[in-house]
């Protein structure tokens, strides 16, 4: 009630909320567009149906094999815990400043071969210093993990038909195959469930831990 004139009048005070409607609206679709990128973070490369049982298997069974990859100052450290897991805590340090990936990569096709069907593995992150998070060290820790590289993998192929006693090609012929490559041949060979996965993964699931 307002008085003007000498007269009383009667006014509209029904609150506008529009403009808050159309905030919320924005925010709503910002939202939905975070969480869409923020998803590709996990996304991994195609896996056939039994690589992707046999990944999905090893991540559930964390309690008896696990790998973990930890950036740290010094270096890389490679450590796996679980009742089925030869206790590992290794340092790779770091060579003329930078985390030594080819060492890494080393070390985990020899334990692939000590653990065939095993296919999971965490990169976590503990430096101390204070710095931007080092997305092109993150892709190379994974590329390290994930999968052998082209040469390593042809040497794979060689090697599986030798054990299978197939014919070579001319190019299979004069390809050196390493002794490392070899005993990981044989050993996915031997094993039920890698022998029926794609045998150019390492430890295609990983998973990042400790990214703010």
């Amino acid at each position: 009630m307002k008085r003007f004139g000498g007269e009383n009048e009667n006014l509209d005070t029904d609150l506008n909320i529009v403009p808050i409607i159309d905030c919320f609206v924005m925010l709503i679709c910002f939202l939905l567009f975070t969480a869409a990128f923020t998803q590709l973070v996990f996304l991994e490369a195609k896996l056939t149906s039994n690589t992707a049982v046999a990944a999905q298997k090893s991540r559930s069974e964390l309690d008896q094999f696990r790998l973990v990859i930890t950036f740290e100052d010094a270096g890389l450290r490679l450590t796996t815990t679980g009742s089925s897991a030869k206790k590992i805590n290794l340092l790779l340090p770091n060579v003329e400043g930078a985390y030594d990936f080819k060492g890494l990569h080393h070390q985990l096709i020899q334990l692939k071969t000590e653990h065939p069907d095993r296919y999971s593995a965490d990169i976590e992150f503990k430096q101390r210093q204070t710095q931007a998070v080092d997305y092109d060290g993150i892709m190379q820790a994974i590329d390290a993990v994930r999968h052998l590289n082209d040469e390593e993998y042809g040497a794979l192929r060689v090697a599986h038909k030798k054990i299978r006693n197939l014919e070579l090609s001319d190019s299979e012929i004069s390809k050196i195959v390493s002794e490392p490559i070899q005993h990981l041949a044989q050993s996915l060979a031997s094993n039920e469930v890698a022998k029926n996965t794609d045998q150019k993964l390492l430890f295609p699931d990983v998973a990042l831990v400790g990214i703010d």
